[in-house]
């Protein structure tokens, strides 16, 4: 009993390392846009917050394409260290850093050059003339961040798989020095355009501690580093089809943004897009946990499934099919748990949160941020459910349905039910779509996995997805057979 008792206790500190660390590698995002909004909603104002959330497409553009890199090169390369296949696992890590940073290159010369028609594009000029003016001071500085931020990204999630360690003192030299920053601007002179910069600085110097730690000193040692320019497209192929269902998540989100921010200054008020910017930072704390549970998701059950379709007998597919099962179970089990734990969180400190973004005397702005707050806490448990299930669906090269789901998620339902609901109870209704679109998304998660696997699923095995194993086993054996 006792013994059971200590694996069981072991089982759990190794989950709850992994996770941390799983949030360690995948946070950065997150927790910058949530720093950069508690900056500048407190110091620029209203109209800072307003400008920040109008420029946020181009960032989701710029997220999508980093997405598209670290999430697929993540998952590839899981299944490829959970194999023992590292040859490939070095094939894929090179390319994934190759590709990454040219197309972050060319993404900030196309912006730049096309600033002008992209701000008129995204609404900033529809405003007040301050309005105006934080919008080219934001997307100005914003660009520079594409490329350090591709590498910093990728090299996290590499991190991951042996250098938790590094990992971790990578991103306290990011958050160290962002937070840092914005006191010191804030002590000099609040800004947009200085708290812009520091998110450049602390980029260039977590990319540094990297490039000093894993490409120079232990290049040779260190899976995480970047040895060798790859641009065979047969070597992103899989990391790319992987990745692209994030790739499109986020691209929907900036569409959806586009959207709701258009319909916001036609409808109501610069007012209720502060609030939605000041709920897009208190969002990020269920975020950190839902983003990292991901990572979490794609690392543990890629690197299952990987050493599944490596299997050359019954009975190794049979053993490694309950690990699967039993590995599954925990997480969602742990996801559930989590996420009830974190809507009661929010429903609680919504008004307290939303006081800590706010202090000017804005009750249009403030009651905004509340309801969706609200209705984010409402809808949380479904979103982690929806986000493991997509994860999933990626891991085993599901890609159309991940990419039905994401179409859905990241747009079709929420707009759909923000725009219909804004018009049916204004405001309040708008808010309230959200919390719609997730309980959307996982009524259609179910029947995704109804037409996959032919009966409606009651149980977590019925998400085996039993189909796509097996063309990843056939897949693999391919090369095998011909030679």
């Amino acid at each position: 009993m006792n013994k059971q008792m200590d694996d069981r206790f072991k089982t759990w500190r190794e989950s709850g390392k992994a996770l941390f660390f799983a949030l360690i590698a995948e946070m950065d995002l997150v927790i910058k846009n949530l720093i950069n909004i508690f900056f500048v909603t407190r110091f620029v104002g209203a109209e800072g917050a307003a400008a920040y959330e109008i420029v946020m497409l181009c960032v989701m553009v710029a997220s999508a394409l980093v997405a598209l890199g670290y999430n697929g090169v993540q998952a590839v390369c899981a299944k490829d260290y959970g194999a023992g296949d590292y040859e490939a696992f070095n094939r894929h890590k090179n390319a994934g850093y190759t590709w990454i940073l040219l197309v972050m290159a060319i993404l900030t010369l196309i912006f730049a050059v096309f600033q002008t028609p992209m701000l008129d594009l995204l609404g900033a000029n529809d405003g007040s003339e301050t309005l105006a003016r934080l919008s080219r001071e934001c997307y100005s500085l914003f660009l520079l961040n594409f490329v350090p931020q591709g590498l910093f990204s990728i090299s996290c999630c590499l991190l991951f798989f042996e250098e938790r360690r590094k990992l971790l003192i990578t991103n306290l030299v990011l958050y160290g020095t962002m937070l840092s920053g914005c006191v010191l601007v804030t002590l000099d002179h609040p800004s947009m355009a200085g708290y812009m910069a520091v998110n450049i600085i602390c980029l260039l110097a977590a990319d540094l501690h990297i490039f000093f730690s894993c490409f120079v000193f232990r290049r040779r040692s260190s899976r995480a580093a970047f040895t060798a320019l790859r641009l065979r497209i047969a070597d992103i192929r899989d990391a790319f089809f992987t990745g692209l269902p994030d790739f499109m998540e986020y691209g929907f989100v900036g569409i959806l943004y586009l959207i709701e921010n258009l319909y916001l200054l036609s409808h109501f008020s610069e007012s209720v897009i502060a609030g939605v910017g000041v709920f897009e930072a208190i969002d990020n704390f269920p975020e950190v946990i839902c983003v990292g549970f991901s990572f979490l998701v794609t690392t543990t059950l890629g690197e299952k499934v990987g050493k599944r379709v490596s299997m050359t007998t019954d009975e190794g597919a049979k053993n490694v099919d309950e690990e699967l099962a039993d590995v599954a179970k925990r997480l969602t089990r742990g996801a559930v748990v989590g996420a009830l734990l974190i809507t009661a969180a929010l429903l609680l400190l919504a008004r307290l949160l939303t006081g800590l973004f706010l202090i000017g005397d804005d009750p249009v702005a403030y009651s905004s941020a509340v309801w969706l707050t609200v209705s984010c806490a409402l809808g949380f448990v479904f979103y982690m459910l929806n986000s493991e299930l997509v994860c999933y669906y990626k891991i085993v090269g599901a890609y159309i349905p991940a990419h039905i789901l994401f179409l859905a998620e990241a747009l079709v339902f929420p707009l759909g039910f923000k725009l219909l609901l804004g018009e049916l109870f204004g405001v309040v209704g708008f808010c309230l779509g959200g919390l719609a679109g997730e309980l959307a998304a996982l009524l259609l998660n179910l029947c995704i996995v109804w037409r996959v696997s032919g009966r409606f699923p009651r149980r977590l095995a019925d998400f085996k997805m039993e189909s796509y194993l097996q063309k990843l086993a056939d897949k693999r054996e391919g090369p095998e057979v011909k030679a």
